[in-house]
């Protein structure tokens, strides 16, 4: 790989293109790739469910009803099997929901992908949903698109500044190929990956990028909308106050959906069990609620088309949603891979669905269609769930080809997205992070601070005084320290104020005090102190306004042992070192 590597570079030397058109070629491949991408991984998904899904239901004799029916949670756990195995070969990159920690790589972590571990994640998340898991080709396509765009970055060694807008690129590209959705690409990127930290300066290349992952598919699955759907309109304005009320409703549903998949990440997080034994039983679990709703199964895109068609109604939709909320925590709680984004399209769907039939049956002279409901609902919760309203509104506008309920679309997607937001802070994708102290949606900065612990680097090299030394014993110590700050311990070693050069600076000169004051008397008592495991973000917020250099990191089974000191200086050091591992710059603030 690195000869050829170096063959391309020397090429592109030789033939010094201009950096814009150079970066939009880049993109342009990046684009191609990823549909590929995007092409082979459905296959192999594809290739997975017809070997193992459907020879299973026919040796299983499932088709013939009862007892034979109860045992398909069997496919499943055959599938979590397999993952089981793949770990072994390939330890510590199976397992989970994975797309929480792309983001941070792409936000924090420089964008710097391995090769093996994105086709591990992806092949795991194939034989997931091939084998009947309740979750979504999306977040791994995503992954698969950002990656390639990392590996052509690192082959072309185009500089880490240019890193993320590649990744974005390849993202964009494999989520437009996925649905035939140009511009939700565009906005998946923006929204999700990057949360909103784009320029208009990337835009292009992304737009390029997206465009041709979408000529790809096109030009082997032909030039079709990802759902057919009945050419639904707006009956009457008189509907306009049930979509608002539809997107309240999903808006709820959106956050019980965050937390109820945490809930139960939760519960299998706690239970001491193997993480090789945690995937079986959530896939088990989840195959049996498929034995009573075997819709939920897989990622269910068959019974999205066949509720936003009209041919899926009446109350036992609602039923369907809250099984797919249950099979999908089971899944990728328990370990198994995936995404989240097919089932948000599918409990939006169905409590969509459910929905229109509720109000056809309250306002029949309305005429109302509850194909149309069930379609707005598919994207209200989508936004509710991701936080991503402009993708929901794209997205459903594109795989439709619905302009005629355009708005009704965009009310459910912005009341959806807004009330979720106002109940639940973080999406169902940022959630994780935030749960670990990085909060990216505050923006870059902060996050780059939250993602460094103090810990990391604190110093350890504690010089502390006796709260009884006299201040002419301290005078004597000074010159040959290399610290400013010292914290003053009482006879049993624990913190009992904090003594910087500033304290006794006034009284240094005034020789008959030298063998009166004592270290305490000139001390800080109320000392701000910091734990090892909180966040550099967390320090400054102690700090505040105070004009203080320096912390002590104490432990937080006894918050008088000192453990190491924090100092302004390095905060602002780290802060840049990771602004420099992200950009590949050569500045930095000076401290």
């Amino acid at each position: 790989m690195s000869k050829f590597a170096n063959w391309v570079n020397s090429h592109l030397d030789s033939l010094k293109p201009d950096e814009g058109k150079a970066i939009l070629a880049i993109a342009a491949l990046i684009g191609v790739l990823a549909g590929f991408g995007n092409i082979l991984y459905r296959q192999l998904i594809h290739l997975v469910h017809n070997t193992i899904f459907t020879t299973g239901e026919s040796l299983l004799k499932l088709d013939s009803g009862l007892p034979y029916l109860l045992l398909l949670p069997l496919i499943p756990v055959t599938g979590a099997i397999l993952l089981v195995l793949l770990d072994l070969i390939f330890p510590g990159r199976v397992f989970g929901y994975g797309l929480p920690r792309f983001l941070e790589i792409v936000n924090l972590r420089g964008a710097t992908f391995k090769k093996r571990t994105v086709l591990v994640k992806a092949l795991a998340s194939a034989i997931t949903i091939g084998t009947g898991g309740s979750a979504g080709t999306e977040g791994p396509i995503a992954q698969i698109g950002g990656a390639i765009g990392s590996i052509i970055d690192q082959t072309l060694r185009m500089g880490k500044d240019r890193l993320r807008t590649l990744v974005a690129c390849g993202v964009a590209a494999g989520i437009a190929g996925t649905f035939n959705a140009p511009l939700a690409g565009v906005f998946f990127a923006h929204e999700i990956v990057l949360l909103g930290s784009f320029s208009a300066a990337n835009l292009t290349p992304v737009v390029i990028s997206a465009g041709l992952g979408t000529l790809v598919t096109r030009f082997f699955e032909g030039n079709r909308p990802a759902f057919h759907v009945p050419d639904y309109v707006l009956t009457s304005y008189w509907e306009v106050p049930l979509y608002l009320a539809l997107g309240v409703i999903v808006a709820l549903v959106g956050v019980l959906f965050i937390r109820s998949f945490y809930y139960l990440s939760d519960r299998f997080a706690g239970w001491g069990a193997s993480t090789r034994v945690k995937p079986l039983l959530g896939a088990f679990l989840a195959g049996s609620v498929g034995i009573a709703f075997p819709e939920v199964l897989g990622d269910g895109y068959e019974h999205i088309e066949m509720a936003l068609s009209g041919g899926m109604l009446g109350y036992g939709l609602l039923f369907l949603a809250l099984a797919k909320i249950l099979a999908t925590g089971l899944t990728l709680g328990s370990g198994n891979a995936g995404g989240v984004f097919a089932p948000s399209l599918f409990v939006g769907a169905m409590l969509g669905g459910a929905y229109g039939t509720i109000v056809s049956t309250l306002f029949p002279s309305l005429a109302i269609n509850p194909g149309t409901y069930a379609l707005a609902g598919m994207g209200g919760l989508l936004a509710a769930a991701t936080h991503a309203p402009l993708t929901a509104v794209f997205l459903i506008f594109e795989m439709t080809g619905g302009y005629s309920i355009i708005l009704p679309i965009m009310f459910v997607c912005i009341v959806g997205y807004s009330v979720s937001r106002f109940f639940q802070k973080d999406s169902i994708d940022t959630l994780e992070l935030t749960r670990r102290g990085i909060h990216l949606e505050q923006g870059h900065e902060v996050s780059v601070l939250q993602s460094i612990l103090a810990r990391d680097i604190m110093s350890k090299e504690v010089e502390t005084f006796p709260e009884t030394m006299v201040l002419r014993e301290i005078l004597r110590l000074i010159p040959g320290s290399r610290h400013v700050t010292f914290p003053l311990v009482d006879t049993q070693g624990r913190m009992t104020g904090i003594l910087s050069l500033q304290d006794f600076r006034e009284i240094a000169y005034e020789e008959e005090l030298h063998d009166i004051i004592v270290a305490r008397e000139l001390a800080t008592e109320k000392v701000v102190t910091v734990f090892p495991d909180e966040n550099l973000q967390d320090a400054l917020d102690h700090i505040g306004f105070r004009n203080i250099e320096h912390l002590p990191v104490v432990s937080r089974q006894d918050e008088g042992k000192v453990i190491g000191m924090l100092s302004r200086r390095d905060i602002v050091s780290a802060y840049n070192k990771a602004l420099l591992h992200r950009t590949g710059t050569t500045s930095a603030v000076k401290t």
